[in-house]
């Protein structure tokens, strides 16, 4: 199969799912993110884990996609396989997408010395060293399904029908701040932790590339679970 062949991007999200994802996304992002530790706590007691609040969050979020963009997940799944070959080469080469443009994302980050790590992926590393099964579900099962729902699904793809580089542009700078805006609004705006909102372009990039070549959020997805799968075994084999 051809990855050169121009190939249509088809986008089979109807008018209601693409309505709950914009609905859904700011309730993911930031609304459950303030309460759903108050709600952990009152349901669990007070022993309950970061690890396992998030299971609860992606867990919740998770229904919610299954529910509202069921539809669609089951027409993109059969889209994958209806190019196998095209959807698996998709998703080996935005890999390899991702793996070079962090590669240099990373270097630039290195060069500028900002003399910190990324807050996120310190915290994920931290919970996964202490609760790694809980974690291993939440970040390659529940994660990349509600992620890329929301995020490539809803949002890219409902603005790449209209304008291809805006989508990219949105979807990148949504995904970039979602990861981040916690670590803004407790400590405020620095240039240093800016600097890492730069870490969220390349995958951002090769999650909707793979999906716009392929037309199935199930490449993005598999993709996203990948990354998330080998990042969590080298930080356990540190």
């Amino acid at each position: 199969m051809d990855l050169k062949k121009k190939v249509p991007f088809k986008y089979p999200m109807l008018k209601s799912e693409r309505i709950a994802g914009y609905i859904y996304l700011p309730i993911h992002a930031v609304v459950l993110i303030f309460f759903m530790p108050a709600v952990c706590v009152w349901l669990f007691g007070d022993g309950i884990t970061t690890a396992e609040m998030n299971l609860c969050l992606y867990a919740l979020s998770f229904l919610v996609v299954l529910i509202t963009m069921f539809r669609f997940l089951r027409a993109s799944f059969s889209d994958f396989f209806d190019n196998v070959i095209r959807s698996l080469q998709t998703v080996a080469l935005g890999y390899v997408f991702y793996y070079v443009m962090m590669f240099a994302v990373s270097l630039v980050i290195l060069l500028a010395e900002s003399g910190i790590s990324n807050p996120n992926t310190e915290a994920i590393l931290q919970e996964t060293r202490l609760n790694k099964n809980v974690m291993i579900v939440v970040a390659v099962l529940f994660a990349p399904i509600v992620e890329e729902s929301l995020f490539r699904g809803a949002v890219f793809g409902s603005i790449r029908q209209k304008n291809r580089a805006a989508a990219y542009i949105v979807s990148t700078l949504l995904f970039a701040v979602y990861h981040l805006w916690q670590y803004f609004y407790v400590d405020g705006f620095s240039w240093t932790l800016a600097l890492y909102l730069l870490q969220y372009i390349p995958p951002s990039i090769a999650l909707a590339w793979s999906y716009e070549r392929s037309s199935s959020i199930w490449s993005p997805i598999l993709i996203h679970a990948f990354i998330n799968l080998l990042s969590i075994t080298v930080s356990l084999n540190l």
